[in-house]
């Protein structure tokens, strides 16, 4: 009984079989490319040159697959270590960012590979960062960062090949001199910010000085006026005394005299 029920099974086991491994070639024949990603179509290992856009594709099941490639904008951190032109040394963090040119995946995956970054990119860095921190003394990247910034993406976008990567884009997020030199340069900013203080005060003092001086000038000259004119006229000694005086009579007077009164 039992081996008749058995050998009742078995076409339904081999058509089974057979359903299962035809479902499983028709869904491994179709795939999907999203649109941030491109598609690398190998077969029997060898990578096509052609590259496979977004959307449905069909694929021979087991001898050929495909590659999925994100070209979404790409965003690394680094860290190196560089020399000034006046041999200090600094450790630099940096952000870049660039994309990958579409229609040149293919390329890139069969001549680079996956690690492109490492293997292409960061030499270019570390090469671009040589070069423009060794045009500029310590004290002058301090003074004007983005100089050296722009000089190393320029750099970059003439070193890094373009049939690969395009709109690049480099910061740097922190440079960190040692501590000799940056305290070095805190006392040399606190010295300029004193003498500019000095010479503020010394501005200040010198305008009131010249102030002064203008004022002591007019004064003189009132009084050389005012002196040659009593000198032509004596009588406006009392025409200056009556202007200042406040209409009250002296309690005591010697003489019969009369102040301001001169009937001659």
């Amino acid at each position: 009984m039992d081996e008749y029920r058995k050998t009742n099974y078995r076409p339904y086991i081999k058509w089974g079989m057979l359903i299962l491994l035809i479902v499983i070639v028709v869904t491994s024949s179709f795939y999907t490319i999203r649109s941030t990603e491109r598609g690398v179509l190998s077969t029997f290992g060898k990578m096509s040159d052609d590259v496979i856009a977004d959307g449905l594709h069909v694929k021979i099941p087991f001898i050929q697959s495909i590659k999925r490639v994100n070209v979404q904008q790409k965003k690394f951190d680094g860290k190196e270590n560089s020399y000034t032109r006046d041999v200090q040394t600094s450790e630099v963090e940096y952000t870049i960012n660039y994309e990958l040119v579409r229609e040149n995946v293919s390329k890139l995956m069969k001549n680079v590979g996956d690690d492109y970054h490492n293997r292409i990119v960061v030499p270019f860095i570390r090469s671009a960062m040589k070069e423009a921190f060794g045009n500029f003394a310590a004290t002058e990247i301090v003074e004007n960062r983005d100089a050296v910034r722009r000089s190393i993406e320029q750099q970059l976008r003439k070193t890094l090949d373009s049939n690969y990567f395009v709109s690049i884009q480099f910061q740097l997020v922190d440079i960190d001199f040692d501590d000799e030199f940056e305290n070095a340069i805190k006392e040399k900013q606190v010295a300029e910010q004193n003498a500019l203080k000095a010479k503020n005060v010394t501005i200040q003092v010198e305008e009131q000085a010249k102030q002064t001086k203008i004022k002591a000038e007019a004064d003189a000259e009132a009084m050389r006026i005012k002196a040659n004119a009593l000198e032509r006229n004596p009588k406006l000694v009392n025409y200056e005394a009556v202007q200042k005086w406040d209409g009250k009579m002296p309690q005591y007077m010697l003489g019969n005299s009369v102040p301001f009164i001169d009937i001659k």
